[in-house]
């Protein structure tokens, strides 16, 4: 006896009647490449999840937006973004740490600024994305790690990379602190100038899921998580995944061969409170975060039992 097919559209109507929505965001840069994989590759389909990508290049600080007014039911954030946002009342946990190896920042000036050291920064302005961006909260460590206490005068809101790019041409010199690796082209191109590099010795980058998310949903956001653990383990195994980076990310392919080499993608290790009450810490001593904030409030950040 013949086994009847289903029709291909029937088919394909019943799974998408199956599946959880899931909206998600992220920047568009090479660290998010798992997530673009595991989309091409339907792999959160099998998962039973329908998941909507929103690129946010404008970073962290426009992805806690979207979370508060929510917009988002996930987010793939700077590590000290996230931690300062939940903590100032965003209704959001840390899922997992996404990136283990920390940000290998840029600093940046116009390469017709006449600048060429760290000590010309003094008393120029720094550009940033958003107020609770990486690129804000980064630059408020840089400058404290040189003296300098920034001021809200001290800041620029320029929305996102090509806005710096923009405002970075003009005679007034400021500053400007990107992922070091995304800014290379313009670099190269001498639209930029790198004048020194930036680390915060933490986790990159976390998931950061909506309590909402999390109340209706919980079983699918882990599903989500095994899914671009799966995918990122893979990758890096890929040998051909530096030249797959310089191709999608318009990188010189030794400059994704250095990052790729640099690069550590979470796949399953637990991210502990200590290490985010490290980073409370930190931007305490820089003033984003006010003293009354107590280290074991680092256990509110997470999700219980966080895989």
């Amino acid at each position: 006896m013949k086994t009847k097919r289903k029709n291909p559209i029937a088919a394909a109507a019943e799974e998408q009647r199956e599946l959880t929505t899931l909206r998600i965001a992220g920047v568009p840069e090479h660290f998010n490449l798992p997530w673009m994989l595991a989309l091409e590759r339907r792999a959160f389909v099998r998962a039973g999840i329908e998941l909507k990508w929103r690129t946010v290049p404008e970073g962290t600080g426009a992805m806690c937006e979207l979370l508060r007014k929510g917009e988002l039911d996930l987010a793939i954030m700077v590590t000290e973004g996230a931690v300062r946002d939940i903590l100032n009342g965003n209704p959001a946990r840390i899922v997992a740490a996404y990136v283990d190896t920390p940000l290998t920042w840029g600093v940046h000036v116009g390469a017709g600024s006449g600048m060429q050291s760290p000590e010309q920064l003094a008393s120029v302005p720094y550009a940033i994305s958003r107020p609770n961006s990486g690129s804000h909260l980064v630059a408020m460590a840089y400058a404290g790690a040189h003296g300098r206490t920034l001021q809200t005068q001290d800041l620029e809101v320029v929305n996102d990379l090509k806005g710096a790019l923009v405002r970075l041409q003009q005679a007034a010199p400021a500053a400007f602190l990107w992922e070091k690796y995304t800014t290379k082209p313009y670099v190269d191109a001498g639209e930029l100038l790198r004048v020194d590099e930036y680390q915060n010795p933490w986790p990159a980058f976390v998931l950061v899921a909506s309590d909402a998310v999390l109340a209706e949903h919980p079983d699918k956001v882990l599903r989500a998580l095994k899914v671009i653990r799966d995918q990122a383990a893979g990758l890096m195994q890929k040998k051909t995944a530096s030249e797959m980076i310089a191709q999608r990310y318009k990188l010189e392919l030794e400059d994704a061969q250095a990052w790729f080499s640099g690069v550590r993608w979470n796949t399953g290790q637990k991210l502990h409170p200590e290490a985010l009450g490290e980073v409370m810490q930190a931007l305490q001593n820089i003033g984003a975060l006010p003293e009354a904030v107590k280290l074991e409030d680092a256990l509110d950040l997470l999700l219980p039992d966080a895989p």
